[in-house]
């Protein structure tokens, strides 16, 4: 799959640079870079100053410094650092679905922009794409470590985990399963051992605490009822360094979906049982993530990142609906970030209803996915996985 790989990193290096996909006017660099001179000094994450996401996502913010200098020299480094993980995301979708899964990811600069240069969620993409690869090359336990790894990079790859045990026991493999769950559970702490502490703890609270954020489905809700009032720099700082919604319903909206999230996700794992191929697994393990992503307290723009690999495999295995849908979503966010962010902000009605109609799409993949599923029946039992 060498020439997908080269029209990726094409289009990688021309669309997120020059032109209107190019704008980088609200970005996570800055503090990226904020980050790693502390690391390069040789504070240590969470123990001497705070961070707010998991501790494997200082590696590669921590990396871009090491071989980039200033600010423009450390943007081109991790830019670089993105490409690479853009390539091994492409080659393990490539892996999953085939060569037309591949190419559908050669045109992924087109579909996101340059939120793929300015965000480290390309590494996670690839690392949960890389585990999906490993159930389909039958090393289980391997596929679990890996999840662990994601989980401790960017938390969401976790949710595939009740998912495979789920899927490995319905394929008669209950041994397999609390094998993995094990490999899972030893990543994770490996990884976090060295951070463990108050800080550690504080990183927890602080995604609990933060408020409704203002791309959200719950936010777009608030907005239509009134009654919130926005949060973070410029209309009223808090800690969160980012912009959400607090006050009247806000609290009653969040709960709500909390509990449609849960139950989402409950429901997911239970028709993981359902289907004994890798097919359904991967089926699974988007609806999941779709789930996050559409009905979680979080929609950052990036979140659209963890989206497409799915999308591909899912446009390449023909289930056209929810990867037609989730392709609007991803038109509409650009259309929005980071051009039209700040009015948003501002509450303007127009880019209001834009981000409203992106939810209501996602919201749409998400029904169109979890009809898919339920609609699937349990056949005979596949071929046993080996267990390594």
């Amino acid at each position: 799959m060498i020439l997908p790989a080269l029209v990726l990193a094409a289009l990688f290096v021309v669309a997120t640079t020059v032109g209107p996909l190019a704008d980088t006017s609200v970005a996570d660099l800055f503090l990226y870079n904020s980050v790693a001179e502390l690391i390069a000094a040789g504070r240590l994450p969470y123990h001497d100053f705070a961070f707010e996401y998991p501790p494997l996502a200082a590696l590669p913010l921590w990396l871009a410094n090491v071989t980039g200098g200033g600010e423009d020299g450390y943007a081109w480094a991790f830019g670089g650092l993105m490409l690479a993980c853009a390539l091994a995301l492409q080659r393990f979708t490539g892996g999953l679905a085939g060569a037309r899964a591949a190419w559908l990811m050669a045109l992924l600069p087109l579909a996101i922009g340059a939120s793929l240069r300015t965000h480290y969620d390309l590494l996670p993409a690839a690392i949960l794409a890389g585990a999906l690869l490993l159930f389909a090359r039958e090393r289980p336990a391997w596929a679990f470590a890996v999840l662990g790894l994601g989980t401790v990079t960017k938390l969401y790859p976790a949710l595939l985990v009740p998912i495979a045990v789920v899927w490995l026991v319905a394929r008669g493999e209950p041994r397999t399963a609390v094998r993995g769950v094990g490999a899972f559970a030893a990543a994770v702490v490996a990884v976090s051992l060295p951070f463990l502490g108050d800080g550690y703890v504080e990183q927890v609270r602080f995604h609990l605490e933060r408020p409704v954020q203002i791309e959200s489905t719950p936010a777009s809700v608030l907005f239509a009822l009134g009654g919130a009032e926005v949060t973070g720099d410029p209309i009223r700082h808090d800690r969160f360094k980012s912009n959400g919604l607090d006050g009247g319903p806000a609290d009653a909206v969040q709960l709500l979906f909390t509990v449609l999230l849960a139950g989402t996700l409950l429901a997911v794992v239970w028709l993981a049982g359902r289907g004994r191929d890798l097919r359904h697994l991967v089926v699974c393990a988007f609806a999941a993530v779709l789930a996050f992503v559409a009905l979680g307290k979080v929609l950052s723009p990036q979140f659209m990142i963890w989206l497409a690999p799915f999308a591909a495999v899912l446009a390449a295995w023909r289930m056209w609906a929810p990867a037609l849908l989730c392709l609007g979503a991803f038109v509409l966010t650009l259309a929005e970030f980071p051009g039209r962010y700040f009015d948003l902000v501002y509450e303007d009605t127009a880019t209001i209803v834009l981000v409203a109609v992106r939810n209501g799409l996602l919201l749409a993949a998400l029904i169109a996915t979890l009809a898919a599923l339920a609609r699937s029946t349990p056949p005979g039992r596949a071929g046993r996985l080996r267990s390594g």
